[in-house]
């Protein structure tokens, strides 16, 4: 070999500098890369990892029974677009890696189902104003700030005793006498000419019913489904805790309201009640008894601000 050969003799390449090691090391990292967020991406796109947790095992069970039972979670909880998405996966592919290492997670709560997640699959030209014998023009209710769940509560997760469909609870927020809506029945209850209802008919339905309740069944074929869509659901004011007691206003303002359920002979039973003329100094033997019988119309409240204000101390 010639000096001139040996000098310009090609030096061959460390084993880390050739072209087999180069795809090692772009295989492996794609590997930890699919590892660390392709997997976890994978794997909270279902519903089995929602309901996996055990906070979560009600809504499971509710649904399973509904619907929607074969649409995962994320559908409906993850607000449509690419942020909401890259954002709600970030966070919980790292509470994935913080539950595996055993280092704290960061809790979060899906949303609420926006329109948009509805629409998605319910397109708005796609559903009927009319159906069951009920007028609804659905596109006139989101273009007022009404979500599809405001009225659609049950249809995923509905609770056990809890009634299919929309109650008229829900309608009766704004389509009342007082409201934003049209009130007269018939603008969502299309009927003949010959059986529409008289203008007091909210009120005076309830005796005529009583009486006669086959002439309502002409029409509205199921109580259960009908009747009761209003009589088994007080309105939600009546849930406070303390109607009872606040409740002389609105009923001051709409009596007619209140008599559509209640009548007469029931707020009798609490405002005709007589006391004696010197009860205010008498009724303390009475109550010492019991102050059941007190609280069914005063709350107590009102006892321990009058006897406060008097220096009256009760004794437990």
């Amino acid at each position: 070999m010639t000096e001139r050969e040996y000098r310009y003799r090609p030096v061959q390449r460390p084993w880390y500098r050739r072209a087999w090691f180069t795809w090692v090391v772009v295989i492996a990292v794609a590997a930890v890369f699919v590892g660390i967020l392709v997997w976890p991406v994978a794997a909270m796109n279902n519903t089995s990892y929602c309901t996996s947790c055990k906070a979560m095992q009600p809504q499971a069970k509710t649904l399973a029974l509904s619907a929607h039972k074969d649409i995962d979670c994320t559908q409906c909880h993850i607000p449509p677009g690419t942020r909401a998405a890259v954002r709600w996966r970030v966070r919980e592919a790292r509470n994935i890696w913080a539950d595996y290492l055993g280092m704290p997670t960061t809790a979060q709560r899906g949303s609420i189902p926006t329109n948009a997640n509805c629409l998605k699959c319910h397109p708005l030209d796609k559903i009927p104003d009319e159906s069951g014998g009920v007028r609804m023009n659905h596109a006139e209710h989101v273009g007022r700030n009404l979500d599809c769940v405001d009225c659609h509560n049950t249809v995923s997760h509905r609770l056990p005793g809890q009634k299919a469909g929309v109650s008229m609870v829900t309608c009766l927020m704004c389509h009342n006498e007082k409201g934003t809506a049209p009130s007269d029945c018939g603008f969502c209850h299309p009927v003949p000419d010959k059986s529409k209802h008289a203008p007091d008919f909210m009120k005076e339905h309830g005796k005529q019913a009583e009486a006669d309740p086959q002439s309502c069944l002409r029409c509205h074929h199921d109580k259960r489904q009908f009747c009761d869509s209003c009589h088994a659901y007080p309105p939600p004011s009546h849930f406070s805790g303390t109607w009872r007691y606040t409740h002389g206003p609105a009923a001051g303002a709409d009596p007619a309201n209140c008599e559509a359920c209640h009548d007469k002979a029931f707020c009798t039973q609490c405002h005709q009640v007589n006391h004696p003329a010197d009860w205010v100094q008498t009724h303390g033997a009475v109550a010492a008894k019991g102050p059941q019988a007190c609280l069914v119309c005063h709350p107590q409240s009102m006892c321990d601000a009058c006897h406060e204000k008097n220096g009256v101390v009760v004794k437990q």
